[in-house]
């Protein structure tokens, strides 16, 4: 059998061009025009969204509407009061997912004190000529017969009652929002209970 010596140097030049050719191949593999393909995923855009109404609402609290609501129809589904100012409210607002809508209270007439303080009562014009007032049944109008409480305030405690089921004491109009103590103190024997069923 014949031998023959091959120099290092020529295995190592025969490796080099056996290496660039399989190299060759496999880069044109990887990038032929065939077979590279860019997907480009278009963004997922929610359908629902949830935002939470607060403020001159009857149902104040979450709502789950369609992704692209506008915030007017979102204040309509909590029921708006006769006495939120729309004018504060960016109805046209699309919504946005986790968005807080406050609908905010009209502001006091001039001269009324509904908001904390205590207007005098004037001599010889008590809240109700007739008696006290029952706030588990007088409207929104009776209600304002009381010291210190306009249209606002006396929609804030029907409100409450109607959320909360009738008062149970006097005192519990302390937790209407703009009623303190001092002004259940204040409206003393002019208010109260009445009948709970």
């Amino acid at each position: 059998m014949l031998q023959r010596n091959v120099p290092g140097w020529a295995l190592f030049a025969l490796g080099t061009v056996l290496g660039a050719f399989i190299g060759a191949g496999i880069a044109a593999q990887l990038f032929s025009g065939d077979e590279l393909v860019v997907r480009v995923e278009p963004a997922v855009t929610p359908t629902r969204v949830v935002v939470y109404v607060q403020g001159a609402v009857r149902r104040a609290g979450l709502y789950e509407v369609a992704s692209d609501a506008r915030v007017g129809s979102v204040v309509e589904l909590a029921g708006p009061l006769e006495t939120a100012d729309f004018a504060r409210v960016p109805m046209a607002e699309r919504v946005r997912d986790g968005q807080t809508i406050t609908v905010p209270y009209q502001s006091p007439v001039a001269g009324s004190s509904e908001e904390g303080g205590v207007s005098p009562r004037e001599p010889g014009n008590p809240a109700d000529r007739s008696g006290p007032i029952d706030v588990n049944r007088a409207s929104v109008e009776e209600l304002q017969r009381l010291p210190g409480v306009g249209p606002a305030l006396a929609q804030r405690i029907v409100t409450y009652r109607e959320e909360h089921g009738p008062f149970r004491s006097v005192d519990e109009l302390a937790n209407v929002a703009g009623i303190s103590e001092r002004m259940v103190a204040e409206w003393g024997d002019l208010v109260t209970i009445g009948g709970t069923e």
